[in-house]
C-alpha cells in the first residue's frame, strides 16, 4: 500500500506543472505601465521643452515605482524575469531620458551627434516617449502569456550535473577555450597576451573580422567562467579559491576587452545561485548580499566602459568623470536618431530579424555575399560618418526602423514571453544538482537583457554555445525507483 501511495505521489509530482509560484502581473503593475502610456500620449499636446521635460520626469518616476514593486516581488518569488524586463527599460531608456531633461537646454542634441539641430524636435520626442512606454507595457503582456509547453521546458529541467572525471576535464577545457583566440593570434607569446589584456580596446584586435573557429571556441570560455563562479558559491571549503581563480582566468579576456554584455553572461548565473540559496527567506544581511552582488556586477561594467579606450593600466589616473557618470547607454538618444532617419530619410526596411539568426552560422567562406542586417548598416553608417567604431539604435529603434509601431509591439511582447519561459525553467531546477543548467538559464536572461541594446544573433550565440556545453557536462535525470522513493518517505 505504501509503495502504491509513493508511486501515485511521484506520478502526480511529475505531471503537475511547477509554475504556480511564478508571479503574474498585478493590477498595480498594469496601472503604472498604463499610466506611462497615458503620459506619453499627453506629451503630444505639449510644445514647450521645459514642460515636456517635467512630464518626462513624471513618466520616469512612475516607471521607477513600477521597478521598485517588481524588485520587492522578486525577493519573494525568486523569479527574476519581470525585474530583468522592467530594470532593462529603466537602465537602457529612462536614465538616458532623465539626462536629456536635466540639461541646461532640455533635450539638447549631444556634442558630436550627426544632427544639424540644437535640440531634438518635438515630434521625435513625442514618438520616442510613446514607443518606449508601449514597449514597456507589451513586455508585461508577453510575460503574462503562459501556454502549455511542458515537454520542451522539461527537456532542460531534466538535465542534472555529472561528476565523472571526463566531464571535469571537459569543464577545464571550456575554461581554456576563453584564452584560445588570444593565444593563437599572438602565437602563444604569453608576454604579448598579457600586454593585450591590459591594453586599451582597439579596432584591430583579435576580435576584428569575421569570427572563425577560435572565436567560436572562445564562447565556450564564457560558459566556463560562469560555471566556475557558480561552483565557488556552492562550496564552503578551500576549493572555493581554486574555483574563483579558474573563473577569473576564463573571464579575464572578455572583461578586459570592454564588452559589458559578456560580463553580464558570466556574472548573472552567480546572482541567480545567490538568490536561490536564500530559499525565499530574506533577512537584512541576505538582502544586503543581493544588493552588494548587484553593485559588484555594475561596478565591473562601469570600469569596463571607462577604461576600455585607455587601457587597464590607467586605473587610478584614467577618466574618472566617465567612471562616475550615471548615463553610459544613451539608447533613448539612439532611438531619437533612428526616428529621425526612418521614415524621413529612408523607408521602413521591412526585414525580419529572425532571418539573420538563421544565416548567422553560415561561414562567409561558403557565402561571401552573406547579407548583414540592412537597417543596422544604414544606422551605423549614418551615425559614425566614416569613423572606426560602431553603434546600435536600441531594440526599440531597431524594430521602428524595420516595421514602425507594429515592430515595437511585436518585440516587446516577444521579449516578455522569453522572460516568462526562463522563469518557468528556473522554477524547475535544483541549484545543488543542476548547476550547469542554472548557468544556461542565467545566460538566457543575459541574452534577453542584451537584446534591449540590439536584437542580434551574436548575443544569442553566447547562450547557444552555453547550451552545447551544458549538454556535455550533464546527463538526463533518471526517474527514481518506486521502492527507493517509498523508503525515503518511510524514513
Amino acid at each position: 500500500m505504501k509503495i502504491r501511495k509513493a508511486a501515485a505521489l511521484f506520478s502526480r509530482s511529475r505531471k503537475r506543472p511547477r509554475d504556480g509560484s511564478l508571479p503574474g502581473v498585478t493590477g498595480v503593475q498594469w496601472s503604472l505601465a498604463g499610466l506611462c502610456v497615458l503620459l506619453a500620449l499627453w506629451s503630444y499636446e505639449i510644445q514647450d521643452y521645459a514642460r515636456l521635460a517635467m512630464l518626462s520626469q513624471g513618466l520616469v518616476a512612475a516607471s521607477f515605482v513600477l521597478l521598485l514593486i517588481v524588485i520587492r516581488e522578486v525577493l519573494e518569488s525568486r523569479s527574476i524575469g519581470k525585474v530583468c524586463l522592467i530594470a532593462s527599460v529603466f537602465v537602457f531608456y529612462w536614465i538616458d531620458l532623465l539626462s536629456l531633461t536635466w540639461q541646461r537646454s532640455p533635450f539638447a542634441v549631444p556634442d558630436g551627434f550627426p544632427l544639424d539641430e540644437t535640440q531634438f524636435s518635438f515630434d521625435l520626442i513625442h514618438d520616442a516617449l510613446l514607443y518606449v512606454s508601449i514597449f514597456q507595457l507589451l513586455l508585461l503582456v508577453g510575460y503574462s502569456l503562459r501556454p502549455r509547453l511542458e515537454r520542451p521546458l522539461q527537456l532542460l529541467a531534466a538535465r542534472t550535473d555529472s561528476l565523472s572525471l571526463d566531464r571535469t576535464l571537459v569543464a577545464i577545457l571550456l575554461v581554456a577555450c576563453g584564452l584560445v583566440p588570444m593565444l593563437i593570434y599572438y602565437q602563444f607569446d604569453v608576454d604579448r597576451v598579457m600586454a593585450a589584456i591590459i591594453a586599451s580596446r582597439s579596432p584591430t584586435d583579435f576580435e576584428a573580422g569575421e569570427p572563425g573557429l577560435a572565436q567560436h571556441l572562445a564562447l565556450f570560455g564564457i560558459f566556463g567562467g560562469a560555471l566556475f563562479f557558480v561552483y565557488a558559491l556552492k562550496v564552503k571549503t578551500w576549493r572555493r579559491v581554486a574555483w574563483i581563480l579558474l573563473g577569473v582566468l576564463a573571464a579575464l579576456p572578455f572583461i578586459s576587452a570592454g564588452a559589458r554584455h559578456v560580463w553580464l553572461y558570466i556574472s548573472l548565473p552567480s546572482l541567480l545561485i545567490l538568490l536561490r540559496g536564500f530559499k525565499g527567506s530574506f533577512t537584512p544581511p541576505r538582502v544586503f548580499a543581493v544588493v552588494l552582488g548587484t553593485l559588484f556586477i555594475l561596478t565591473i561594467a562601469q570600469f569596463q566602459i571607462a577604461y576600455r579606450t585607455v587601457g587597464w593600466n590607467e586605473i587610478g589616473s584614467g577618466p574618472t568623470q566617465e567612471l562616475l557618470s550615471l548615463n553610459t547607454n544613451g539608447h533613448f538618444t539612439a532611438l531619437l536618431f533612428a526616428e529621425h532617419l526612418v521614415p524621413n530619410e529612408h523607408p521602413y526596411f521591412r526585414q525580419p530579424a529572425e532571418f539573420y539568426f538563421l544565416i548567422h552560422w553560415i561561414p562567409r567562406q561558403l557565402w561571401p555575399t552573406k547579407p548583414i542586417m540592412e537597417s543596422w548598416v544604414y544606422y551605423n553608417d549614418s551615425y559614425v560618418q566614416g569613423a572606426n567604431f560602431n553603434v546600435t539604435p536600441s531594440v526599440v529603434g531597431q524594430f521602428h526602423m524595420d516595421w514602425g509601431l507594429a515592430g515595437v509591439i511585436y518585440i516587446g511582447a516577444w521579449l516578455g514571453f522569453l522572460a516568462t519561459l526562463a522563469d518557468r525553467v528556473l522554477l524547475r531546477l535544483d541549484s545543488d544538482r543542476q548547476r550547469a543548467t542554472f548557468v544556461v538559464v542565467g545566460m538566457f536572461y543575459a541574452f534577453i537583457i542584451s537584446s534591449f541594446r540590439f536584437y542580434s544573433p551574436i548575443y544569442f550565440s553566447y547562450f547557444l554555445f552555453g547550451v552545447i556545453a551544458m549538454f556535455l557536462l550533464t546527463r538526463r535525470r533518471r526517474q527514481l525507483p518506486v521502492l527507493s522513493l517509498a523508503h525515503q518517505q518511510a524514513g
